[in-house]
């Protein structure tokens, strides 16, 4: 069976910008094809302890007054400008539908057959490198992660990860069948790869699987779809063409399993300021009309995510974390003179607790970097790269990243912005955001580096992976990489 389900929420884009993400939290769906799923009513977020629809639409001033400084004066400006905190620029620049990063570019897509080499075919580190280089030479924006690079091995180890859990869960004693989504499943290699797996290993549980994919991009929903159902024509595969964020349809009861694989370093961030007067949100000001021209201010902190984010920071560390709210000001105030800027996953956290309303019973396989190096300024700072051509007079010439040190200098959408993130406090958050879920085990929370991860689930393959000078690239690549299970 193969479905794909568009919603009247988000059609073609990566993210639907005619709204904040976090306003559709509630949104009715009575006017796309989630109606089937209506009488399964959900649980209320009105009647949830978290805030899960507060109105955080970007605020849009009809007259706001900024200061430019001109020959050492400031020349006050009135126009009409468009005001947004700084987790909704990001979100513009990377999924806006006319110009986002994800919608104009072909950013995603797989390594093409005739290209593609088994890695223990190569001798070394340098023939590895150089046969990375030339996937990325002739592909001006896109980048492969590491399940496209050490296909099927590393999502093999993924679908062992999902067998084992599986195996010591009530679904196999209620012999419930496997139930796995996907959230951002990219060109699909992931949702091919694991279903390949369960076909030629476990072909029991292969037989009733269901395999549900949640994808932003309509043209990436087309193509993954278009590839699974290829090779696996009798399996339940949907494909909702959706956001995640736009998840209050239907709440899946039954135990499953979550998967994403290098989602959340491209969720937009909230930064804020701390110094000795006070906590600050940042905002950018876009004036009307303007496409190259966008101010970074600061406000005193007043918006209830990033409130929401810090009180539960400092309840879940006991104020003990240089995130905690008021650890952060004390400390500041005590001990230093200038701005501490911090880039804080507030998304993130709207998505845990999506996660946990709406899949009540799930596992989570997350996989994503845990350290990223970047120029601009802030803790937790995300890398701004943009792809340009290595000579631009010559074509075919190649092309090369350049990163910036500032998110809103380049012209929104011409870059990847992409976080790093503290593994340690994304541990803890996800705990925090699901603790009140039925049957819960916080105890069954892990964090692996991945190379350890995989050492343990991708033990029988790791031979295949191998280069002659036993340089393994998946061990030994992306050591900057994570994983939390539940």
């Amino acid at each position: 069976m193969y479905s794909l389900f568009s919603s009247s929420l988000s059609t073609s884009s990566r993210v639907n910008t005619t709204k904040s993400i976090y306003t559709q939290f509630t949104s009715s769906s009575s006017s796309s094809t989630f109606y089937r799923y209506k009488s399964n009513k959900p649980p209320s977020p009105s009647n949830s302890s978290y805030n899960i629809n507060p109105k955080l639409r970007s605020r849009l001033q009809k007259q706001e007054e900024i200061h430019i400084p001109e020959n050492n004066k400031n020349v006050k400006v009135n126009f009409t400008s468009k005001k947004q905190l700084m987790r909704d620029f990001i979100q513009d620049s990377l999924y806006n539908k006319e110009y986002g990063y994800f919608t104009s570019k072909e950013v995603i897509t797989s390594i093409d057959k005739s290209r593609f080499k088994e890695l223990n075919t190569l001798k070394n580190r340098k023939d590895y490198l150089i046969y990375l280089s030339e996937l990325y030479k002739d592909s001006q924006h896109s980048w492969f992660t590491p399940v496209e690079i050490f296909q099927p091995y590393y999502s093999n180890a993924i679908g062992r990860y999902i067998i084992e859990k599986y195996n010591n869960s009530k679904m196999k004693q209620e012999k419930k069948p496997l139930k796995i989504f996907e959230v951002g499943a990219g060109s699909g290699t992931n949702a091919l790869c694991i279903l390949n797996f369960l076909r030629d290993q476990h072909p029991n549980l292969y037989a009733t699987a269901q395999y549900t994919i949640i994808e932003i991009s309509r043209l990436l929903a087309v193509k993954q779809l278009e590839r699974i159902k290829v090779e696996h024509p009798n399996i339940k595969v949907q494909v909702y063409n959706t956001s995640i964020f736009n998840w209050t349809h239907k709440r899946e009861d039954d135990e499953c399993f979550i998967l994403m694989t290098e989602v959340i370093d491209n969720l937009p961030h909230d930064k804020i300021v701390v110094n000795s007067d006070g906590i600050f949100e940042s905002f950018v000001m876009t004036p009307r009309g303007s496409t190259d021209l966008h101010i970074e201010d600061l406000q005193r902190l007043q918006d209830p995510i990033i409130k929401e984010y810090l009180a539960m920071d400092q309840q879940q560390w006991g104020g003990q974390t240089s995130m905690g709210l008021t650890q952060i000001y004390e400390t500041l105030k005590n001990f230093f003179a200038g701005d501490r800027s911090i880039f804080v996953p507030t998304v993130c956290m709207k998505m845990f607790q999506i996660l946990s309303l709406y899949f009540p019973k799930h596992h989570l396989v997350l996989a994503d970097f845990d350290f990223i190096p970047s120029l601009v300024k802030g803790e937790n700072a995300p890398t701004v790269q943009e792809k340009m051509p290595i000579h631009p007079n010559q074509p075919n010439s190649g092309y090369e990243s350049i990163d910036h040190d500032d998110i809103t200098t380049p012209a929104p959408g011409s870059c990847d912005i992409f976080f790093p993130t503290n593994w340690s406090d994304l541990h803890s958050m996800y705990i925090r955001t699901n603790q009140s879920r039925d049957n819960f085990d916080a105890s069954q929370v892990k964090s692996y580096k991945q190379k350890d991860f995989l050492k343990i689930y991708a033990k029988p393959d790791i031979g295949k992976t191998q280069t002659k000078s036993n340089f393994n690239p998946m061990l030994h690549d992306y050591t900057n990489m994570s994983v939390l299970v539940s």
